[in-house]
């Protein structure tokens, strides 16, 4: 097994303290803020927790497919980065850049059907 440097040690830390303390702002802001979620993942991580904890307006299957498919996106994206490796880099930039492009707008678009849950219109 390697040891791990001191900037590794340092760096692994501070991403566990980050991580620790965005799960800190997402509980608070969740209950605070009328169950708004500052972040996405670490949201529906809580939200399964608030599921399996028997909250009844809240599905264990609604959040664990969000995030199977981060994961599984995550992954897919990683696999696609080794394959281009360093001489794409800016094609690939540029690829996942337009394709989220597209995603937002499509995603708005289809918005724009539904009528507004609780409220008045936003715009």
């Amino acid at each position: 097994m390697e040891m791990m440097t001191a900037s590794e040690r340092v760096l692994y830390g501070s991403l566990y303290c980050l991580t620790f303390v965005t799960g800190l702002v997402d509980a608070g802001s969740y209950i605070a803020m009328g169950h708004v979620f500052t972040a996405n993942m670490t949201g529906n991580i809580v939200f399964l927790g608030f599921a399996f904890g028997g909250q009844p307006e809240l599905s264990i299957s609604r959040s664990a497919t969000a995030l199977g498919c981060a994961l599984l996106g995550a992954f897919l994206a990683g696999r696609l980065d080794a394959c281009l490796g360093n001489r794409r880099r800016n094609l690939w930039f540029a690829a996942t850049l337009a394709v989220e492009t597209v995603l937002l707008v499509m995603a708005m678009m289809v918005s724009w059907h539904f009528a507004p849950l609780g409220g008045g219109a936003f715009l």
